[in-house]
Formats: structure tokens, sequence, C-alpha cells
């Protein structure tokens, strides 16, 4: 066993979710709905579909770097009190 806690405190990976799931997904939104779909309407709703099917298929690896990034903000943070492996010199 490494020792690796996954979530030190609960919550703590909800800003790198927004950051890399809400925001981008949000974006296709207004991008779609506002940009193609007002001029072709058949166009936007072929590429909402494809651009959600995409979102769901990358969802794991998109919370995965989430997660990622939150133990690298932990390991950087050099918090004394965070129990992250300690790196060897």
């Amino acid at each position: 066993m490494c020792g690796l806690v996954f979530e030190r405190n609960p919550g703590d990976t909800w800003a790198f979710t927004i950051i890399g799931d809400r925001i981008p997904v949000a974006a296709m939104v207004v991008i779609v709905y506002f940009g193609v779909f007002r001029t072709h309407a058949l166009i936007g709703s072929v590429l909402f579909v494809l651009l959600a099917a995409a979102f769901v298929v990358t969802t794991p690896n998109r919370w995965g770097v989430g997660i990622a990034l939150h133990y690298v903000s932990r390991v950087l943070s050099g918090d004394v009190d965070d129990p992250t492996p300690s790196r060897r010199r």
C-alpha cells in the first residue's frame, strides 16, 4: 500500500471538477445553441449530440485529471499535516 489518501477532505476536488467538467459543458451548450443552432438547426442538433457523446466517453479521463491536479496542488503546497507520501530525494 502506498499510503496515498485519495481525498483528504471530502469536497476538495470540486474546484477541479468545475473547471475541468462544468465549464466546458456550459461552453459547448452556449457555442452550439447560440452559434450553430441559430443558423442551421439540423447541423446544430447533430453537433450537440456528437459533442455530448464525446463528453460522456471522456468523463473518466477528465475527472482523473481533476483528481491528479488536486493531488499535485496538495504536494506542491507543502502542508506538513497533509498525509501525502514524501518524495524520495
